[in-house]
């Protein structure tokens, strides 16, 4: 991961961090910035999971922070989120989501990664996903493992299913 700058959570809550960072720990904690593939795809499930808004009542934010502990102030900012509505409207999100995703970049490390999805599953996120676009490949964080995803899944949402066609949207990749 990049720099990191102790700052009090109140510093961080009331500041505005281009590009935005994460507080771990009483930590600020720097994202890579995405290549072009990672925005693409980020775009690219920004849209698809938009199609639900409607019939499956839920809102989809990319790159927003997210409380994912309130005793230690502990906020992560996931690439995707998906909220089942209604939701708590604030300066951040404090509802546990019901889809996060997180994609891949180069400059990623794994032990990142896997934190990351540690902190939304203490949280009870039901859906975790991790997609790394310059390999094609898609897992799902359960029960503290990373599951390789070879098909298309269901993603549970409070008032539906959704089909999650990863391979579809690696193939719309491929036609840019």
């Amino acid at each position: 991961m990049g720099t990191t700058t102790a700052v009090s959570l109140e510093e961080y809550l009331n500041t505005a961090y281009e590009p935005d960072r994460e507080f771990v720990d009483g930590v600020l904690v720097e994202r890579h910035v995405g290549t072009q593939l990672h925005g693409l795809l980020q775009t690219m499930l920004g849209v698809f999971f938009s199609q639900f808004r409607a019939s499956h009542r839920i809102a989809v934010f990319t790159e927003t922070r997210l409380l994912v502990d309130a005793t230690a102030g502990r906020h992560r900012i996931p690439d995707i989120m998906v909220l089942d509505l209604p939701y708590r409207k604030g300066k951040i999100v404090v509802d546990v989501p019901a889809i996060v995703v997180e994609i891949k970049s180069p400059d990623d490390s794994f032990d990142d990664i896997i934190g990351r999805c540690f902190d939304y599953a203490r949280l009870e996120v039901p859906n975790i996903i991790v997609m790394d676009p310059d390999n094609r490949l898609t897992w799902l964080f359960q029960k503290g493992t990373l599951q390789l995803l070879t098909k298309s899944f269901s993603l549970s949402v409070k008032h539906g299913a959704i089909d999650f066609p990863f391979d579809d949207l690696f193939a719309e990749l491929d036609e840019e």
